[in-house]
């Protein structure tokens, strides 16, 4: 069964021996808050209109994007997982860092929309100055199943537009803004300037995340793909779950499987990782 018990509380936070801090939603596994050892700052952003609760989709954090990304496909769109309560599994305080798991398993509703039997499990650590987040996909049915998946992470910057990103040079992207068109990335770095919506495919080495006074660096594995997204002021016109200029502190870089579908027979399993740390400036590659 997919639902918690009404009486469980709807948040789950930890805090690692270091004092790194974690905040986790029932509701779709999804993280909300990391804020890292040695800092008050917190590095998710979550919008200020952002609706919680059951079969809310909360705008920021990491929604965790399973069994189909956006709307390519017949499912709703980025699937059912964000959307559905998981059950928390596992807490454990360990000397390198609070783990919390949750778990996701099929039922009449899921059923419903995607004829499956499966398993998720988000398994998160935390700990100094790392957050690590890995999805786990079992195909517990008795035949396969293909499936699209990504950790839709929202990043908190101080300002976007004096943002880059390093490690996408050389990739192949389709860029949504341009009818889907694709093309090369021949930038060394990539400048945030306003409204940006590309999946960039087959991301063969860390990326870094650079602010003028900090940084990210995030490495991922299992997911070859990554999607890079900020709404830009014109974006958010109609967003009913973003305030005015919210735009501005947002940078989702998202580890996605994407252009190529997983595809699990009877049994098999599949794992994607994403392995973010904070970094002073200048440390970020």
């Amino acid at each position: 069964m997919n639902s918690a018990s009404l009486d469980e509380p709807s948040t789950v936070t930890v805090t690692s021996d270091d004092g790194a801090r974690v905040t986790m939603h029932h509701d779709g596994a999804h993280v909300t808050s990391w804020i890292p050892s040695g800092t008050t700052e917190d590095r998710m952003f979550l919008s200020a209109r952002s609706a919680f609760g059951r079969g809310a989709s909360i705008r920021g954090g990491v929604p965790v994007i399973f069994p189909q990304f956006a709307s390519e496909g017949p499912l709703p769109k980025h699937g059912f997982a964000r959307t559905t309560r998981w059950s928390l599994r596992h807490v454990e305080q360990r000397h390198d860092g609070a783990r919390v798991e949750m778990e996701l398993r099929d039922d009449d509703i899921t059923r419903a929309i995607w004829p499956h039997a499966f398993r998720a499990l988000l398994a998160l650590r935390v700990g100094g100055t790392t957050l690590d987040i890995g999805l786990t996909i079992d195909n517990t049915d008795s035949a396969s199943f293909t499936f699209t998946a990504a950790l839709h992470s929202y990043f908190r910057v101080r300002d976007a537009y004096r943002t880059d990103i390093t490690g996408l040079s050389g990739t192949r992207y389709r860029d949504a803004l341009q009818h889907r068109t694709e093309d090369t990335e021949t930038n060394p770095s990539l400048a945030i300037l306003g409204e940006i919506d590309r999946v960039y495919f087959d991301v063969a080495g860390p990326l870094a995340i650079r602010e003028p006074e900090r940084g990210l660096r995030i490495v991922q594995y299992g997911f070859r793909d990554v999607v890079v997204w900020n709404p830009g002021e014109n974006g958010l016109r109609g967003k009913t779950d973003f305030e005015a200029g919210e735009e501005r502190h947002m940078l989702c870089v998202e580890s996605a499987a994407v252009q190529h579908p997983i595809t699990l027979q009877p049994g098999e399993q599949w794992v994607g990782q994403q392995l973010v740390t904070a970094v002073p400036s200048g440390r970020e590659t």
